[in-house]
């Protein structure tokens, strides 16, 4: 057989190299992280069975497919903090890795031995997830000796073929979930909002109101052309879904006046050009609130200034509108280490039948999640100051949650 002989390589640029050996060294962080976590997870395995018998032991969660272990809920959301990201991070994290080791076993020896690096493999487990135990041994099969040069497209096809080979009515429901997973994104929240008043917006649709949605904004851009409009296509189209949100609402569907314009915005204003959206935590001009004010359509609500330092209080369990207002300006979401959800409970950090009264500062955000974790788990929290919350985990680590306003 004729052989070949590999001549040492020789770099004329050091500073590459150093670029090289960097990233080097990060694939075997990468997998001495994989295993770390891997590790962690063997020790905190659990059964939905023992939550069910008893109502005080911690949940399962099952992060990946069938036949991966189950882990325990309070226990996985220490390992998210100690990782440094929020939960839903976290256990995404948790769920590819036990995803690879116990359902892609081929291809996790790839990562192990360096061959595939690990974000590669995590994006076919992030697929597999949904499989029958034979769905994703096929698929690992396929596609393991390839995974180090997979496209997203040749996950999805293999995947999706493995369903509908192996588990046809499984696919069948998750097409009906599908659809009723049908929705319209408006990120008028969070940092969404940048200083130049726009904002994005994501919408999944029925392919056929897609379709009927692109005619219409398509035709709308070309009447503001035939206008004389010298805008760019893009802009047109902007604008043309906007008149048609207008065009919508001016429609006699119901009997309430006041349609049109109608969010609550809180601007705080300094006698300089630029103020600050108090809903979004960001800068707007003077001349964009102006321009909100003067179009058709808006109606300006005046609201008296919320100051955030003094405390306000009710004298039942449930708070009132202005609590909840101004725990809400205070700390925009939930105030779990990194968690970011905004569909929030008001939780009286000292229980209410304790004696907690129900104040602002004796009350926080938390989504559901992170709410029964603080009341059946050992996870336990106090607000330092007005916006400043300190954690403490069941492990006993500590980690500090600062919502204080910022410049």
């Amino acid at each position: 057989m004729p052989t070949t002989t590999q001549t040492p390589r020789v770099s004329s640029d050091p500073l590459l190299d150093a670029v090289e050996s960097v990233v080097a060294e990060q694939a075997r962080v990468d997998v001495a992280k994989l295993r770390a976590v891997l590790a962690w997870a063997a020790d905190h395995t659990t059964t939905d069975a023992d939550y069910i018998t008893n109502t005080l032991a911690e949940p399962g969660l099952e992060v990946a497919g069938p036949g991966a272990p189950v882990v325990g809920e309070w226990a996985a959301l220490d390992l998210a903090a100690v990782m440094g990201v929020s939960t839903d991070s976290g256990l995404r994290y948790l769920g590819h890795a036990l995803e690879l080791r116990h359902r892609l076993p081929r291809l996790y020896r790839r990562v192990l031995d360096m061959e595939v690096p690990v974000w590669r493999a995590f994006r076919v487990a992030e697929h597999t997830v949904i499989l029958s135990k034979v769905g994703a041994a096929f698929v690992d099969h396929a596609l393991a000796p390839f995974a180090h040069d997979l496209s997203l497209a040749q996950i999805e096809r293999t995947t999706a073929g493995a369903m509908a080979r192996f588990d046809p009515e499984e696919a069948e429901r998750r097409r009906v979930e599908a659809a009723e997973r049908r929705g319209v994104d408006i990120r008028l929240n969070g940092l969404d909002v940048p200083i130049n008043g726009t904002v994005e917006i994501a919408a999944t649709l029925d392919v056929a109101d897609a379709i009927d949605l692109e005619a219409a904004v398509r035709a709308g851009a070309q009447q503001s052309a035939d206008l004389g409009s010298t805008q760019t296509l893009d802009v047109r189209r902007s604008q043309a879904l906007g008149e048609m949100a207008r065009a919508q609402l001016a429609l006699d569907l119901d009997t309430e006046p006041g349609s049109g314009r109608g969010v609550t915005l809180y601007a705080h204003l300094d006698g300089t050009d630029v103020g600050v959206l108090d809903n979004t935590q960001t800068p707007v001009l003077i001349e964009q609130i102006k321009a909100w004010c003067a179009a058709a359509g808006t109606k300006v609500t005046v609201r008296p200034v919320v100051d955030l330092n003094v405390e306000t209080s009710s004298d039942a369990y449930r708070p009132s509108p202005t609590v909840i207002e101004h725990v809400t300006l205070r700390d925009r979401h939930c105030v779990f280490p990194r968690c970011t959800r905004r569909r929030v409970d008001l939780d009286h950090i000292h229980p209410h039948e304790a004696g907690g009264p129900t104040s602002t500062s004796n009350l926080a955000p938390l989504c559901r999640r992170h709410h029964r974790a603080k009341t059946h788990s050992r996870w336990r929290y106090r607000m330092l100051e007005p916006g400043l919350y300190e954690w403490i985990s069941p492990t006993g680590r500590t980690h500090l949650v600062d919502r204080r306003r910022r410049p």
